[in-house]
């Protein structure tokens, strides 16, 4: 199975939708689930999104 393009890449920084004003990083992108860290306390457990969740 080929693995669908993501809009963001890893280390990309985003945003998720119901809390814009904390920056996320990409840490790794598969199948269709962004795993993502707090750019701010990277040792913070990371958080997971959908695409549609992120800006």
């Amino acid at each position: 199975m080929i693995e669908q393009e993501s809009k963001f890449k890893p280390g990309d920084m985003v945003y998720a939708k119901i809390n814009p004003d904390v920056k996320l990083i990409v840490r790794l992108y598969y199948r269709r689930i962004y795993y993502c860290t707090f750019a701010k306390d990277p040792n913070k457990k990371e958080v997971v999104f959908f695409e549609r969740e992120l800006l």
